[in-house]
């Protein structure tokens, strides 16, 4: 018998804008009445529940996370202007989230009273799933001398009627970071584990276009096809959900912008 059910990604850059600006990221997420929620860039305060354990104590939905980096996350800077960001905010890499674990920051921005005043805490990935989650494991990718994080595919096995799907959430690094070796070794790691040829879903912020993640990630489909990044004038799709060939995608949609700098990616899938 064949099971029907929603999924959504969506990457939450911790719940702030680049100046720091809290918005209503739970509420977006629990909003989505998905049945599957994958979430990159989620944000854990140091001592309390993180973003997705907020969503999950809303919804009764399970829940597993990974880290991939801590570091501290910016308050609302008082010059902050009706843009998402300051262009120096681009230029010089300060997006108001701050990741010391993998590597020092730079000198100047460690001296910036922005970061001194912010909040620590640790930053990665989450799924939560209305359905029941039967095993789940985390990937462990070569650390990349330029990245400030190490990437972690989270995994987890889900059962969907009678039916087991393999689901995994990515945050993948940036091709001038060398993304490229990520995706080889993400290949390869799928599959030793065999599961392209089973129901699988893969979702989530792959710094990258649907063409070159296809070539790297191969025996796959892209189920949704929009631009996603920047959310408030988007000319790229960096948010993927890639299926493999046992399920059928029954409808999908970029959804509208909840705060993020990317657009949540949205499919409706059948599995069995």
């Amino acid at each position: 018998m064949s099971s029907t059910f929603s999924i959504t990604t969506v990457n939450l850059h911790a719940g702030i804008d680049g100046w720091g600006r809290r918005f209503a990221a739970v509420d977006h997420c629990v909003n989505f009445q998905s049945d599957i929620l994958l979430i990159q860039e989620n944000w854990t305060p140091e001592g309390e529940r993180s973003l997705a354990g907020e969503i999950a104590a809303k919804t009764g939905m399970e829940l597993i996370e990974t880290t991939y980096a801590t570091g501290r996350r910016g308050h609302e800077n008082p010059n902050a202007t009706d843009k998402w960001l300051s262009k120096k905010g681009f230029l010089g890499h300060d997006h108001s989230l701050y990741f010391d674990s993998a590597k020092r920051l730079p000198e100047k921005l460690a001296r910036r009273e922005h970061y001194q005043q912010a909040e620590k805490g640790a930053w990665g990935t989450a799924i939560l799933s209305r359905f029941p989650i039967t095993s789940t494991s985390v990937l462990e990718l070569p650390y990349l001398r330029r990245d400030r994080s190490h990437r972690r595919p989270l995994i987890a096995t889900i059962q969907v009627g009678d039916t087991e799907v393999t689901v995994i959430c990515v945050h993948m690094s940036h091709l001038t970071y060398g993304s490229v070796f990520h995706f080889n070794e993400f290949n390869q790691q799928l599959g030793a584990l065999g599961v392209k040829e089973k129901p699988m879903v893969i979702g989530g912020d792959m710094n990258n276009w649907g063409p070159p993640v296809l070539a790297q990630v191969r025996g796959v489909r892209r189920a949704v096809k929009g631009r996603t990044w920047p959310a408030w004038w988007p000319h790229s799709q960096l948010d993927h959900l890639l299926v493999s060939q046992a399920v059928t995608v029954t409808s999908s949609r970029v959804l509208p912008d909840v705060g993020s700098d990317h657009l949540p990616v949205s499919a409706t899938l059948c599995v069995g």
